[in-house]
């Protein structure tokens, strides 16, 4: 097994393999990936058996020492060919350890792709992070429903409908500029944040990929009252963003939001609705509020985590 350095003539190679992986997510597509170069030095790696492309792996350089797998990302991991078996795996690994030591580096951090985000079983990465000792530095906890499992109280059902007949509606807008800044006071204001992404680099990224990344509105006439921003693939429908005006979180805009999106869009599309992360300080701090609203929908426990090892001298 070899890995190979990626570098920009190896772009249309590496997307069709995200495409087509038994674990490929659009969040690996180089469109996605690179909107942040300037932040990350890449430093990622293509795994060939002979003449065949059976993996990847996003990373760049980690302090002094270090890689890591891609930390712009909210997972990482290595990108499987469906013909990957588990020695190929171990390979991928070995491969890349021996690229690491070349370079000078003693430490890895790894970010496993959820099960939740697999077309197909794709954990070996976890056993062979078990045989390398790794340790567990974050682990927090998203919210998954079922969208045909999707409970709403009898009580905020009552007042959801109120609302819409009252004129407040959900619809899918294109209009970034007013969501966003209605989405930074919310931070701002309620935790003390900012988002992730800038408004032009949303607006970028959804332009590349307007059949993944998405925003809903909630609003009456033309007044917005709340908003969602949601990444999608079959897989999972995911919450990226909420942010509600006082007078939204007053007329139950986020939760009629998240209960039309349910019903009307992850529901025979996706397999989860995610609500997302409710931790903050690498999982040592739960939001119990913000955990009570998501479960409030059906939702259960999920976790997304982090480890780190150091590269072994040898083979797996």
């Amino acid at each position: 097994m070899e890995a190979v350095p990626y570098t920009a003539e190896h772009l249309d190679t590496w997307n069709t393999l995200v495409e087509g992986a038994r674990n490929g997510h659009f969040q690996w597509n180089r469109g996605f990936m690179d909107y942040h170069s300037d932040r990350f030095r890449d430093r990622s790696f293509l795994f060939r058996d002979r003449d065949k492309w059976l993996g990847a792996v996003a990373g760049h350089d980690w302090e002094n020492d270090g890689w890591a797998t891609h930390r712009g990302l909210t997972f990482g991991g290595f990108i499987l060919d469906p013909h990957a078996r588990t020695p190929d795996v171990q390979g991928m690994f070995d491969a890349l350890h021996s690229r690491l030591r070349d370079l000078g580096k003693t430490r890895v951090r790894w970010r496993p792709l959820p099960w939740f985000h697999q077309r197909e079983p794709s954990q070996e990465d976890l056993y062979f992070l078990f045989r390398l000792g790794a340790t567990t530095v974050s682990r927090t906890l998203g919210t998954l429903v079922d969208p045909f499992h999707l409970r709403v109280s009898a009580t905020r059902r009552r007042a959801c409908a109120k609302v819409q007949r009252e004129g407040l509606r959900v619809e899918r807008r294109h209009d970034w500029d007013r969501f966003w800044s209605m989405l930074e006071r919310t931070l701002s204001d309620r935790h003390a944040t900012r988002p992730v992404h800038s408004l032009d680099e949303i607006r970028l990224l959804a332009g590349r990929f307007p059949d993944h990344i998405q925003l809903f509105g909630a609003i009456q006439g033309e007044t917005w009252l709340g908003g969602m921003v949601v990444f999608r693939v079959p897989e999972v429908f995911h919450i990226q963003y909420i942010a509600a005006t006082d007078e939204g979180r007053a007329r139950e805009a986020a939760p009629l939001l998240a209960l039309e999106l349910g019903t009307q869009h992850a529901r025979g599309s996706s397999r989860w609705l995610s609500f997302g992360n409710s931790c903050e300080r690498s999982g040592l701090v739960l939001n119990e509020g913000l955990v009570a609203f998501k479960e409030a929908f059906g939702g259960h426990g999920a976790v997304y985590e982090e480890f780190e090892y150091r590269i072994p001298e040898g083979s797996l």
